[in-house]
This record gives structure tokens, sequence and C-alpha cells, in this order.
């Protein structure tokens, strides 16, 4: 009876995220459709950086969306443009493109600096595991760099985890666990650590605070819509 009720408080909480959402599971960064949405959630959640989301102005967004924010810079709406195999691509309104694939970010583009690919030496601990961490794990994963044009740049990974939280995105509680991923890269002597909070039932990453390079602080992104 128990599962039962988690799995019943799990899918009424994905239904309510995700309300009409649709995926543009083909199609280009040129969309139309896209684009007139992205404009819309611009206007409608410029001037209000900090200021929480409501379930009413994610609900007008017709797209599986996400929010980002660099640092202490204002936030972004990002809405799924297009997914590849395994791979989400979100499109920001300044066409700026986040890649996620089970929640880490393998590739971007229209920063400062991008991650032009990733590899995973094995099966990546992201990919809807964490929620069952009890001890530290390990993993480790190539990436290429348009900074220097760095390509199979190693990165070794140990994930612990931190325990569980509650969080609120758009007016929804969801009960998560949160990992942090502790990062190195000797080859140019990088540390950086990653933060995940993933659903205490699946895995899901809700929630996560992931570096792309050295020279601007992580990206903060959260799952507004998720995909269906």
């Amino acid at each position: 009876m128990q599962i039962n009720d988690k799995r019943l408080d799990f899918a009424s909480r994905r239904t309510l995220l995700l309300g009409a959402a649709s995926l543009l599971l083909s199609g280009c960064a040129n969309s139309p459709s896209v684009f007139n949405a992205l404009k819309a959630a611009r206007y409608t959640f410029s001037g209000l950086p900090d200021k929480p989301v409501t379930r009413k102005q994610v609900s007008n967004i017709p797209y599986a969306t996400i929010s980002a924010k660099i640092g202490r810079g204002p936030r972004s709406i990002l809405v799924l443009d297009r997914k590849t195999k395994e791979d989400y691509h979100w499109i920001s309104a300044d066409r700026a493109v986040i890649v996620t694939r089970n929640g880490r970010i393998v590739k971007t583009y229209g920063f400062p600096e991008n991650i032009k690919q990733t590899q995973l030496s094995g099966a990546d601990p992201v990919n809807r595991t964490l929620h069952e961490l009890t001890t530290d794990r390990t993993s480790s994963r190539t990436i290429d760099t348009d900074s220097g044009n760095r390509f199979g740049l190693k990165v070794d990974s140990r994930f612990e985890l931190l325990g569980p939280r509650e969080i609120n995105i758009a007016e929804i509680d969801i009960k998560t666990v949160l990992v942090k991923e502790v990062n190195t890269s000797s080859t140019i002597n990088w540390s950086f650590t990653n933060y995940y909070w993933v659903d205490a039932f699946d895995g899901f990453v809700w929630k996560s605070t992931q570096h792309i390079a050295r020279s601007f602080p992580p990206v903060d992104i959260e799952v507004l819509k998720p995909p269906v």
C-alpha cells in the first residue's frame, strides 16, 4: 500500500507539472512556433528574475520547459526544441542552447565557453540511479570544449549522498534526494562540484547546479514542465 501511494503521489505531481506540454521531437531551432512561445515567455518573466515562477505562467507555455540561471544573472526560459536519441535540446529566445542527457548537461551553444561533446565511460549514475545511492560512487567521462579547442578532456567524478530535500518548483512540492558530484580534471587542474536534486521515487533530475567552464559560474537549472 505504501508503494502504491508513492506511485500515485508521483503520478499526480508529474501530471500537474506536465499540464498541456507538447514535445517537438523533430524540427529545428528556427521553428516559428517555438520562438513565438519563447517571446511570450520572455515577456511574461521579464523584470522578475528573483520572484518565484507560478504554475499559471508555466502552463501558458505549450512546450516542455526549463529555467536556467548563471550565477546571480537573470533567469532564462528555455523550451524543448527537439530530441535526438537520449539528448534533449533546450533553446532560449536568444538562441542559446543547453543539451541534456538524463539531466546532465552534455553540450551547449551560445555561452562564453561551450561543451561541444560529452562521452561517458560506462553507465552515467545521473541516469535515474542517484536516488538509490547508499555509498559513494565514481564515474568518468571525456568532454570536448571550444575553449582552446580541447578534445578528450578527462573528468573523474565522485558522487556523495547529501540526503532528502523537499523543493518547490512552480508551486509544486517535490520530495527529492540531493547528491553532490565532485569533479576533477587533472589535465588542466580544474576541480568543481555539481549538485543534483533527483526525485526520491525514480531518480528524475528536477533541479541541478552544473559547471560548463571555469570562466563563469555554474548553471542552475529547474525543470518547470518535463518532457512527456
